[in-house]
């Protein structure tokens, strides 16, 4: 019954934020990031975040009506119409070689995949027009200049960042990264989606502000 339905998604909610590491408005953001096509591809994104195919096909219906919960009260609010990208840097779109040998570095995560996939689209969202090419051993980001590094292993991804003489305290640590330059001087060693958070996106955005301003 509808009743059931709206105390159901009232709870989801309410535990969203605890559960993924996001709230309903930033995961319609990330979800409008992405571009998708169809209901499909934002199912099987959300899948590949964590999410089963309920939740996530739940979070795709309430995207489709404009961000607002299925059962709230009120008529539901109709969806905005898109609004034209800003003029952002065009990366190069990658070789085929180029996307085999990035494939290859995401492998090594096994069962972090998915939160790979978060960072990147987190990091694209915070700088838009990233480049994200693989380098030797690592996967290099870049606008143009490259403001961070990340090494991806079965235990835990390690994300460099080119922060200067930034004091290193915990979240962050001196670099342990093999590969990019003395520029990625600190890093973030990431094993859990819920530290894809605001601070992070902050840290982010510091990175290539210092190298790309």
């Amino acid at each position: 019954m509808a009743g059931d339905e709206q105390e159901e998604e009232r709870e989801f909610l309410s535990d969203l934020k605890a559960r993924s590491g996001r709230d309903l408005a930033e995961w319609m953001a990330a979800i409008s990031a992405q571009g998708f096509a169809d209901k499909n591809e934002t199912i099987d994104w959300l899948r590949a975040q964590g999410f089963p195919f309920a939740r996530a096909s739940w979070l795709e219906r309430i995207h489709k009506n404009g961000g607002r919960p299925i059962y709230a009260s009120g008529p539901p609010r109709p969806t905005p119409e898109p609004r034209p990208p800003p003029v952002t840097p065009t990366p190069r779109p990658p070789t085929r070689r180029e996307t085999e040998e990035l494939d290859k570095l995401i492998a090594a995560a096994k069962g972090y995949r998915p939160l790979y996939l978060l960072l990147e689209a987190e990091i694209r969202r915070a700088v838009p027009g990233v480049g994200v090419s693989p380098k030797a051993g690592y996967i290099s980001f870049a606008a143009p200049r490259e403001f961070a590094a990340l090494t991806l292993h079965a235990t835990e991804l390690r994300l460099g960042l080119a922060l200067g003489d930034r004091p290193f305290s915990m979240p962050l640590e001196q670099s342990r990264l093999r590969g990019p330059g003395a520029a990625i001087s600190h890093m973030v060693v990431l094993t859990d989606a819920r530290q894809v958070n605001a601070d992070l996106t902050n840290l982010i955005k510091a990175a290539n502000a210092r190298v790309n301003a």
